[in-house]
């Protein structure tokens, strides 16, 4: 197994020996790696997020050996806007998605020498209730998609703060779809524009069944993110957080990271614990052993949580990267020196 870790200070990419992780690699040392992803060809996909340079986008077709430069998107002249940071790259077949901030979402044909704005998103006619979130951001921000694998035209996808939206098309049209959401700090907490989702996750065995970490809970659709339930934790442990796990086999199988409340985005009592639900949201029960007890900082940010065949790992904005191999049932660490985890990505290999 190897694992692609995006932190701010590079890629690193570690290699799963027994029960052992090591190191193997480096890439883009000292860069601020925003997003990471890796294509059903097996391309690596790198979206760096420099302060000085700007946006920049690799990919590599060797497992990191050798890297190439794409060129990165960009909005057209005529809008005289920049492209502030690459939040999220996916892909399905030959078509290539980066999702960026102000919010936006451009798609390439081409493997990444070009792009084409989606207007149909950034120019929606709710564009003006759109909000900025996150990192004191001013700009709203598109940073997950979600490809339905039963029609590829079916595209749904997460902006902070705007809501959830979904296109039919391939992009060309778009609509908000929030029935059932909350946004508690609006005047309005089930307007359709205006709505949180912090990050969505789906199973691939049922893809009608998406999960979304939200800012104001945890909340599950049934109908492809149409409509949407909440499964907030009664005790409201599992509650605010960032990022989420769901299993591609059972999607009545989540896990979340918490933290206490936006106000408050440190581990309950400074205690780290992963929450899982077995039953679709109805219970959540706490996954710590391993992890530390006291004294803990930690946030695990939107992409910083991945599940694979058993295998689950995340990483933290203090640096801290843990692994388990029996779905969270018991923890070790990988490391407690990281620059902040922006993403991490497991794959099974051989």
């Amino acid at each position: 197994m190897v694992l692609l870790v995006a932190t701010d200070k590079g890629l690193m990419v570690y290699q799963l020996s027994g029960s052992e992780w090591s190191l193997q690699d480096i890439h883009f040392l000292g860069m601020p790696v925003g997003t990471v992803h890796v294509a059903e060809s097996g391309t690596w996909w790198v979206g760096i997020n420099h302060k000085h340079w700007g946006t920049k986008l690799h990919r590599s077709g060797d497992q990191g050996k050798t890297w190439e430069e794409a060129t990165p998107p960009r909005f057209p002249e005529e809008q005289q806007t920049a492209v502030k940071a690459l939040w999220l790259i996916e892909s399905v077949g030959e078509r290539l998605y980066v999702g960026v901030e102000p919010a936006a979402l451009f798609v390439s044909e081409d493997g990444g020498q070009s792009f084409r704005l989606l207007e149909g998103l950034s120019g929606h006619g709710t564009r003006s209730r759109w909000m900025g979130g996150g990192k004191g951001s001013k700009d709203p921000f598109v940073h997950t998609l979600l490809i339905d694998p039963q029609d590829s035209q079916h595209l749904t996808t997460g902006i902070s703060v705007a809501g959830v939206f979904q296109s039919y098309d391939g992009g060309a049209s778009w609509e908000p779809t929030n029935e059932g959401l909350i946004a508690d700090f609006l005047p309005n907490p089930t307007t359709q524009i205006g709505q949180d989702p912090h990050v969505m996750r789906r199973g691939a065995s049922q893809p009608a069944v998406i999960w979304q970490q939200n800012h104001c809970g945890i909340f599950r659709s049934t109908d492809h993110g149409r409509t949407w339930q909440e499964v907030t934790d009664p005790q409201k442990k599992a509650n605010y957080g960032f990022c989420m796990a769901v299993d591609p086999e059972n999607p009545d199988r989540a896990w979340v990271i918490p933290a206490e409340s936006d106000f408050l985005r440190i581990p309950h009592e400074q205690a780290l614990a992963v929450y899982r639900t077995e039953d679709a949201g109805q219970h959540w029960h706490p996954l710590t052993e391993g992890l530390p007890q006291s004294g803990a900082f930690d946030l695990a940010l939107r992409h910083g949580l991945d599940y694979q065949e058993g295998h689950l790992v995340f990483g933290t904005n203090n640096g801290n990267l843990y692994h388990s191999a029996d779905s969270g049932g018991h923890w070790q660490t990988i490391s407690q020196s990281l620059a902040t985890v922006r993403a991490v990505k497991l794959m099974v290999v051989g």
